[in-house]
């Protein structure tokens, strides 16, 4: 007999839309805007059909919001606050846009006033709005090629006076300072992931306020990438002038000396950005051991490893259970002016190995922090001691070392060392720290899975004797 839709089971439901979700749910990727764009266009279209349909699917389509900095985009999301929508908003994406001086056609994208709607800005002041809220990300689009052509990092405003002036005058500023002012409203905020994109190295006025830096300390978790425009072949916008930019040290000081609650941080610098490396061009890390006392997880990419780095480490040696390092390197040069903080694999790796980090339970390596064997790199003698290991030790792993090199452009460029990569393979130092490092770290694991196996039988046990 006939039977319709609407009488099949929820449960059946259910499964066809996740069929439906697997099937025809796509992530596109921009690379170069770091965005993931997500389209539900059959959910959307099918929640359209009856009542029944847009209930149960509201949860999956209003799972994540955009907000961008106009006042259409405010009033739509508004309405979905107003609305018992509103609990299934569990991600806010941010976007504001600020366009440059020759390519500015819409007046609010010069208007330093109106550069923040106020259906935006009620927003970003009140996110209790949606009660179910987790993460929010901000990210600013500030159309790069037009915005990086008019603005000098060498040029960059000093003192705070200079910096609420420049804000005034200035619409990129107002719209960044307004945005991290709206949230320092939300008190405390309801949300406990903050994700910053594409972080530009200009200071912004909010940073320094007391009120922002008290809803940092709210946080469980930050995720703070660097912006970085490649300007030719080795340079970056990290390290673009003789002058460190400004923002860049300034990180403790704006967020990671207020992170009290934060557990999990992740941290990206553009690649070719050097942070970590401390010489004439390159940036200092910022971190410190008595920053973030909660901290469990570490993730960082593109950063240099170096004494700052593992001191941040060891100071976190009881509480560090997660570190992941994804195309990060070390620098053995020493002697340079440029790269005045070098480190070597094996001292970074025997720092923490030495301190017995008790409740690290995952270490990962990731991208390009290994090198691929590369007949070209080497001598017929060196590619053939090269092939001796790899046939004696298959798992053997060579440890990625670069430097800066000043002969490529006023502010030099990475070029891979492949010399002192060659001589961490061949002499086994780096891979011996790291093999003793990885073995702790998986008999922590191995013995908090115990130590969980035994809890959960210890605790069945108890509540039988209680039923009983």
């Amino acid at each position: 007999m006939p039977c319709s839709l609407l009488s099949l089971p929820v449960e059946l439901h259910l499964k066809i839309i996740k069929d439906l979700i697997r099937d025809k749910d796509i992530e596109v990727h921009d690379a170069k805007q770091d965005e993931l764009i997500h389209i539900d266009h059959d959910l959307i279209s099918w929640s359209c059909t009856c009542s029944y349909f847009c209930d149960l699917l509201a949860p999956k389509i209003f799972n994540t919001a955009k907000l961008v900095n106009e006042e259409k985009s405010g009033l739509s999301l508004n309405a979905v606050a107003k609305s018992a929508h509103n609990v299934h908003v569990k991600d806010l994406h941010f976007i504001g846009s600020a366009l440059g001086p020759r390519l500015s056609e819409k007046v609010a994208f010069s208007d330093t006033e109106g550069i923040l709607p106020r259906s935006v800005d009620a927003l970003l002041c009140n996110l209790q709005w949606f009660p179910s809220l987790q993460r929010l990300s901000i990210k600013f689009d500030l159309n790069p090629d037009e915005w990086y052509d008019h603005f000098d990092l060498s040029a960059e405003v000093k003192t705070l006076q200079q910096i609420l002036e420049s804000e005034a005058s200035t619409a990129w500023r107002a719209l960044m300072s307004r945005t991290f002012y709206a949230l320092t409203k939300n008190k405390p905020p309801n949300f406990k992931h903050l994700e910053i994109r594409q972080l530009y190295s200009y200071h912004v006025s909010t940073f320094s306020n007391a009120a922002f830096h008290e809803c940092l300390n709210h946080f469980e978790q930050l995720t703070l990438s660097i912006y970085g425009k490649d300007d030719g072949p080795g340079h970056e916008s990290n390290h673009m002038t003789n002058d460190i930019p400004p923002l860049m040290t300034k990180l403790d000081e704006y967020f990671f000396n207020h992170l009290a609650n934060v557990t999990i941080l992740s941290i990206k610098a553009p690649e070719e950005g050097t942070l970590g490396m401390v010489g004439r061009y390159d940036l200092p890390p910022t971190l410190k051991a008595d920053q973030m006392p909660l901290l469990a997880t570490l993730h960082l990419d593109y950063i240099f490893v170096c004494p700052e780095l593992s001191d941040f480490l060891v100071g976190h040696k009881d509480t560090l259970e997660e570190l992941l390092l994804c195309n990060c390197y070390a620098s053995a040069d020493f002697t340079s002016y440029i790269d005045e903080n070098g480190l070597y694999w094996y001292q970074f790796f025997t720092s923490l190995f030495s301190v017995y980090p008790t409740q690290l339970r995952r270490l990962e390596l990731v991208g390009d922090n290994m090198c691929v064997l590369d007949k070209k790199v080497f001598t017929e003698e060196q590619y053939e001691k090269v092939r001796t290991v790899y046939r004696q030790d298959p798992e053997r792993k060579m440890f990625r070392y670069v430097h800066v090199d000043s002969e490529h452009g006023p502010c030099g460029a990475l070029v891979y060392d492949e010399k002192e990569s060659l001589a961490s393979l061949l002499d086994g130092e780096d891979q011996r720290s790291w093999d003793r490092l990885k073995e702790l770290v998986e008999r922590n694991a191995k013995e908090a899975t115990e130590r969980k196996r035994k809890s959960g039988e210890f605790a069945g046990s108890m509540i039988n004797q209680v039923e009983s």
